[in-house]
């Protein structure tokens, strides 16, 4: 009976160790494939140092790349210079960092300027010829830069219309250039006879010219013996010259004494763009108690500016140009 019974047992014995056997041995293979693939994987290609080829022609550049069985690939862009045109303007990775063999490497070549003359703006209006600039190159460094100050003159043209213009047209780019313009202010505009100013006070000044569209310009100095605080002492034009809405009236006038408690004196410059037509100017304030107040409007060509204010502390001066801000100011 016991000899049965083992006869019975030694076949399954040898089947499980043939089952475990081969378990065994998928599990070895599978080992040593992994540490083939790890090996392979590491080894891999051989490592190469990436050379420095920005200012290269990208012909050069390319066969420097090739030479260290690396894969150029190009990317075109416009630069600000034309003689740029067919040069690599940069690379990605840089010089020097460590690739693989077959790996890629960007080349960022100039395909030169987006224009390569100077066109005809004559007749365009500055503030298009603006816009139009900043469009042609966004994706570039500037090429055409407009000159400043803008000579204005006046014309028969329409405000703001391009007469002239240096470079002239057609003029071949070869880097970036300053373009002087010669633009319309529209034709003469009124004429205007200047009111004596002298001896008033300051505010009195600043609404008076403001109603007959003077631009002014304040400065302020110490009273001296016999003159008043507050008042205009000088003025350029003299009283009863004959001028046009866009001359700049000067004025000098005396500090105010004693102001008053919590208000304050000063004046406030600024320098706004020129604008190619009057626009209306306007200066408000807002009190620390919340309350809006117009000082004054008028018709204003731009250009430096100089307005004196007797205020509360914390007060906010705000100057709109065509009703909208363009400067806001705390009395302090």
């Amino acid at each position: 009976m016991k000899s049965y019974e083992n006869l019975h047992k030694d076949p399954q014995k040898k089947q499980v160790k043939i089952v475990a056997l081969f378990a065994a041995g998928i599990i070895i293979l599978m080992i040593l494939v992994g540490i083939l693939t790890f090996s392979l994987t590491i080894k891999g290609p051989e490592l190469t140092m990436v050379p420095e080829v920005t200012g290269m022609e990208s012909m050069d550049a390319i066969l420097a790349l090739q030479e260290k069985d690396l894969v150029p690939i190009i990317e075109l862009r416009y630069s600000a210079v034309p003689a740029d045109k067919g040069s690599v303007l940069g690379q990605d990775p840089k010089s020097g960092s460590q690739l693989r063999a077959g790996k890629k490497v960007i080349l960022k070549v100039s395909r030169g300027a987006i224009i390569e003359r100077v066109e005809n703006y004559i007749g365009w209006n500055l503030g298009d010829l603006e816009i139009h600039l900043k469009s042609l190159f966004s994706t570039s460094g500037p090429l055409i830069n407009i000159k400043q100050p803008v000579i204005r003159v006046f014309n028969n043209a329409a405000p703001g219309t391009i007469l002239e213009q240096k470079p002239v047209p057609d003029t071949p780019l070869s880097g970036p250039v300053d373009l002087q313009l010669v633009v319309s202010k529209g034709e003469e505009g009124e004429i205007i006879k200047v009111q004596n100013y002298v001896g008033k006070p300051f505010t009195e000044a600043l609404l008076s010219m403001a109603e007959d569209g003077i631009p002014f310009i304040f400065s302020s100095r110490k009273a001296e013996k016999q003159e008043k605080p507050g008042t205009v002492v000088s003025q350029t034009p003299a009283p009863e010259e004959t001028v046009t809405e866009e001359t700049r009236a000067e004025l000098v006038m005396t500090e105010p004494k004693n102001p008053g408690k919590g208000m304050v004196f000063g004046i406030f410059q600024k320098t706004l763009p020129e604008y190619p037509v009057l626009v209306d100017l306007k200066l408000e304030v807002i009190t620390p108690e919340g309350e809006r107040e117009e000082r004054f409007s008028m018709k204003h060509p731009g250009g430096d500016i100089a307005i004196p204010y007797l205020e509360k502390e914390n007060t906010l001066l705000i100057l709109s140009a065509f009703d909208k801000e363009i400067i806001r100011y705390t009395v302090k």
